[in-house]
Order: C-alpha cells, then sequence, then structure tokens
C-alpha cells in the first residue's frame, strides 16, 4: 500500500539523521531511535528531521496516487461549516481530560507539584497551545488523512478492519523511538480508535484533529505542574493519563459520544 510504503521511510530516515548527528559529536551509532541523553543540538536536530520528514510525506501521497496537494487536503480540512468541529473536538477533549483531573486531585491521585523553576513553567506553558495545534494536525494529516484513507480505499480491507488497523499504526508508531514504558501502548490504540472513528464518521480531518489538539493541550499543560501518585494502573503516568484502566475506559466511552455526535 502507497501510504505505509510511503511511512516505512520515515523512521529510516530519522536514523541516518540520528546516526550522522550523533557522529559528528563524537558520539557512537545508535541502533534505536534514541537520543535522550544527546547534546540539546542533537535532541533538536531530530525532531527537525522528523517533522521534515512527515511533511514530504504529507507532499508525496497526493501526489503518488495522481492527486494534486492543494485539491487533496481541500478535501480533508474544507474551508466551510465543519471546521466548527475542530473547535467542538477539543472542547470536547478538554472537558473530558479536565474532569479526570479533577477528580484524581480531589481524591489526591495526582498532586500540584510544580517541577521547574517560575520562569521555565510560565515558557513552557506559553507554547502548549502552538504545539497541540500544530502537532494535531501533523499526526492527523499523516495517520488519518493518509494512512487511514489509503487503507480505506484497499478493497481487501472493511471501514472496520481499517479503522482497527490505522489505530494500531498509530499507536506502534508513538513506540518507533525509546521510551521509559511500553505498557502504555493499549492507551494509544484506544485514542487512535477514536480518532479514527472521529474521520469515519465526518470523512475529514477538523473533529479528530480537534479532538486530539485537545488532548495535547490538556496533557503537557498539565505535566509541567503535576505528579502523579495514583497507582500506574488506575490512572496512568506522566504523559499518558489516558492508559491506565479509568483512561481507557473513558476513551471507550468518549468514542461512543463521537461516533454518535458525527453521525
Amino acid at each position: 500500500m502507497t501510504a505505509l510504503a510511503l511511512l516505512a521511510f520515515v523512521p529510516l530516515i530519522m536514523w541516518l539523521a540520528q546516526t550522522a548527528l550523533l557522529k559528528r559529536h563524537g558520539l557512537g551509532v545508535r541502533w534505536r531511535l534514541d537520543s535522550g541523553d544527546s547534546p540539546a543540538v542533537v535532541r533538536e536536530a531530530g525532531r527537525i528531521v522528523t517533522q521534515v520528514t512527515l511533511s514530504a510525506v504529507a507532499v508525496a501521497y497526493p501526489l503518488l496516487i495522481g492527486e494534486g496537494v492543494a485539491e487533496y487536503y481541500a478535501r480533508l480540512l474544507p474551508l466551510n461549516d465543519s471546521m466548527a468541529d475542530f473547535g467542538q473536538g477539543a472542547a470536547l477533549a478538554t472537558l473530558f481530560l479536565s474532569v479526570f483531573y479533577l477528580v484524581w486531585l480531589v481524591t489526591d491521585q495526582v498532586r500540584v507539584a510544580p517541577h521547574l523553576d517560575r520562569r521555565r513553567t510560565m515558557r513552557k506553558l506559553a507554547i502548549v497551545p502552538f504545539s497541540a495545534i500544530f502537532g494535531a494536525l501533523v499526526e492527523e494529516i499523516v495517520f488519518r488523512g493518509i494512512v487511514m484513507a489509503d487503507l480505506l480505499r484497499s478493497a481487501a480491507l472493511t471501514d472496520g478492519s481499517a479503522v482497527v488497523l490505522s489505530a494500531a499504526i498509530f499507536a506502534a508508531a508513538h513506540y518507533v523511538r525509546a521510551v521509559k514504558r511500553r505498557w502504555t501502548i493499549l492507551g494509544h490504540f484506544m485514542l487512535g480508535l477514536m480518532l479514527c472513528a472521529a474521520f469515519l464518521e465526518t470523512g475529514n480531518l477538523w473533529l479528530a484533529a480537534g479532538l486530539h489538539a485537545g488532548g495535547i493541550l490538556v496533557i503537557m499543560g498539565a505535566r509541567p505542574v503535576l505528579k502523579y501518585r495514583g497507582p500506574a494502573w488506575l490512572t496512568g503516568a506522566s504523559i499518558f493519563p489516558y492508559a491506565g484502566v479509568v483512561g481507557i475506559a473513558g476513551l471507550a466511552t468518549l468514542t461512543a459520544i463521537v461516533s454518535e455526535y458525527a453521525r
């Protein structure tokens, strides 16, 4: 499939760029994508390479299937009344996660405990809205607008199979780089199912992107100031609050709400 073939090149290019950057700074080759303890310039350059590569995939895919880039994305991100779905999706995700955090604060599952000094905390919080919108749009274009759309075109797959496979690819992509924990993958899979359902029901990216952006906004906004105390299996952990039992159940409920709303 065209989209999966394109996507397979992304980690390869990321690894080649990582290797070149590490060697330039006198560091050894790493067979995993892992720049966690590397100089800041290596980590930042790695992020830029990743974004550039994903952007190249976004441009290449429509051309490879014989469509114009502008026409393809005009259909996925139409400038009409459906744009309101972005704000509604963001509001729904924000409300969903805010209720969770409130309950966890009241029950002492999490506590307010800033990790950084006030200046650095404020600086991080200031860029969260921009990171949320940009990150959500990039991931939705790649994983729903390209990968899932390509799977839906396949005569060998039903819509349901395309949703499940797309959600699995979305989840797995978050573990291409070395991570501290892998048990959170089920939470990513459930998140993928919700976003895929939003795309399937609406036929465009606005609702899925809004849900995604709202989630990033709350999670990244809470991360610098909250400390998890509850058991991880219940509340999730750090940047993955939806990976615990409560979060997964909540995502399943939210998926049903999104599917009903979008009809």
